[in-house]
């Protein structure tokens, strides 16, 4: 999952016998044991008491190790915005508009009157990935994104009517930039001064010593960066800061930072589950009453991470693991006192090799629509109709995942004649109605390519397309993702060596570029030609 924090949801269920601590230390080194988890660092807190424990199959992680904790970074830039609330430098009304430099450019009055609270609570409607995200290194997709790039965004982006409320890590990454600003510092310094130093945390920053290796479906993974978005997901922390942390929310009377700490972790939507400032709050039955259980959880490529505490039991618990198991459910159940969750299957061997003619062609999911499989020198591709190929790494036996999905190939006598999905958690079987992936093979013309292509165009309000040209082939990259080279097969007129992409330029009257179609799959999407490279003021 290249380009998206999974933020972990769990439900709860009524409370049951309390469980021994024994019980939950032992799933988590049967999760060791098996492979699941690679290393894991524990924090619990109980009447005062603290413990640590440490779990790993060669080395053990220690309490000044650190982890990427994702999207639990907004818990810090939450309280943040709680503590300059409470210093009177803002307000949780105050808006976007407001807080930007005046000679700042925004194109849309509705992103100008999104809250600073609206921010804090994914309720601005925001894209989920910044249109212009166009990553040099993909592995680490946020890394070199700058502040020019974010207020080029605000610069051009409008917000479509009526979005509905969904995580962005453009909320909490724009809220951090506009605190730095208001406080005429950068954001890391500002963290540094007003949170991390008064509460003794001494080994959580956004630099990566002591940084554990990350690890995702059995291999490292790359760490990720967050550059101008670092509010949203970019902290690196250890078991022992992330443990003071929450020993402060559990008795704030004798914190620094009382008061934000209190206003942090209140609930603002008034719902059963709700959220405070960078928190998730739920309501949980202790008998007669309902308490609040405040946490938060988060996944990044090769990192996983949760937080919680309950103030009726004067509970709190940290899980840090330096692999892609999510924490969460063992988190909730730890804190509500139930039984741990079955452990997660094991990353399966990947076979030696792998018959990569046995998978393409065109298959029809269930409801209509159709995806392509197809074959080339660098594996296997899967595309839907009208959007871009993606590749597709083996995982285990005739199973592949993708950017955005996974698939399981199914046989009978030995052919594969279908595939099982795996789109965002729902299971979608397809049928094989053809060996053959459908597409036009263009040959490619010795011809020159002419730099005035260059530049941006837009598919839709979330899409943006930059063209980059070279001497003989041009490079086109989409919204979060690596970029594609094309090679001319007619005046103005481009394509890849393995037919998932076209793209033909239009001119206007004057014979200027003025837009161009993409063709996906068979599937064509017009763009005008747009300027985002640069914020319009600054």
């Amino acid at each position: 999952m290249p380009f998206a924090l999974a933020l972990a949801v769990a439900t709860t269920v009524a409370q049951a016998q309390p469980v021994a601590l024994a019980e939950y230390q032992q799933h988590l080194q049967h999760g060791v044991d098996a492979g699941v988890y690679h290393q894991i660092a524990v924090g619990w807190l109980d009447a005062g008491e603290r413990q640590t424990w440490s779990f790993g199959r060669e080395a053990k992680p220690d309490l000044a190790s650190t982890f990427e904790i994702g999207a639990a970074t907004e818990i810090f830039t939450g309280l943040l915005l709680a503590q300059s609330a409470i210093e009177g430098k803002l307000r949780l009304q105050t808006t976007v508009r407001e807080v930007l430099p005046k000679d700042a450019a925004i194109a849309d009055a509705a992103l100008g009157a999104i809250t600073l609270l609206e921010l804090a609570t994914h309720r601005a409607g925001l894209p989920a990935l910044p249109p212009n995200l166009l990553p040099v290194n993909v592995e680490d997709p946020y890394a070199d994104y700058s502040t020019q790039n974010l207020y080029a965004l605000l610069a051009n982006y409008r917000r479509p009517e009526n979005p509905r409320p969904a995580y962005s890590p453009l909320d909490a990454g724009l809220l951090g930039e506009l605190l730095g600003h208001v406080y005429a510092t950068s954001f890391s310094e500002l963290l540094d001064a007003k949170i991390f130093k008064p509460l003794g945390m001494k080994n959580t920053g956004f630099d990566d010593a002591g940084l554990l290796a990350g690890h995702a479906r059995g291999d490292f993974a790359a760490h990720w960066h967050f550059g101008a978005l670092a509010g949203a997901a970019g902290l690196r922390s250890s078991v022992g800061d992330l443990l003071t942390f929450l020993q402060q929310n559990l008795k704030p009377q004798g914190s620094p930072l009382r008061a934000a700490l209190l206003l942090a972790r209140q609930a603002q939507i008034g719902a059963k589950q709700d959220v405070g400032l960078g928190w998730n709050i739920v309501e949980v039955d202790d008998g007669e009453q309902s308490w609040p259980l405040v946490w938060r959880a988060s996944r990044t490529a090769g990192f996983a991470t949760f937080l919680g505490f309950r103030t009726d039991r004067q509970q709190a618990l940290v899980l840090l693991g330096n692999g892609d198991a999510d924490l969460s459910a063992l988190g909730l159940a730890w804190l509500e006192q139930r039984a741990p969750p079955p452990l997660p299957d094991p990353a399966p061997a990947v076979p030696a090799k792998i018959d990569w003619a046995a998978y393409p062609g065109l298959y029809k999911i269930r409801g209509g629509a159709e995806l392509i499989v197809r074959a080339g020198v660098r594996g296997v591709s899967a595309q839907f109709r009208g959007q871009p190929a993606q590749a597709l790494q083996a995982v285990a036996e005739d199973a592949f995942a993708g950017e955005t999905l996974a698939l399981a190939f199914t046989r009978q006598a030995g052919n594969v004649t279908g595939a099982l999905l795996d789109i965002g958690g729902a299971h979608v079987p397809a049928q094989r109605l053809s060996e053959h992936a459908p597409g036009l093979v263009r040959t490619p013309l010795a011809a020159p390519v002419p730099g005035e292509l260059a530049g941006d165009y837009l598919l839709d309000a979330d899409t943006l397309v930059r063209i980059r040209t070279g001497e003989r082939t041009l490079a086109l990259q989409m919204s979060g993702r690596a970029p594609l080279r094309l090679q001319p097969f007619a005046p103005d007129r481009y394509a890849d060596a393995e037919a998932t992409c076209e793209v033909s330029f239009q001119r206007n009257a004057k014979g200027a570029i003025s837009g161009l179609t993409l063709t996906l799959g068979g599937v064509d999407r017009a763009g005008p030609r747009v300027a985002w490279s640069t914020p319009a003021a600054k």
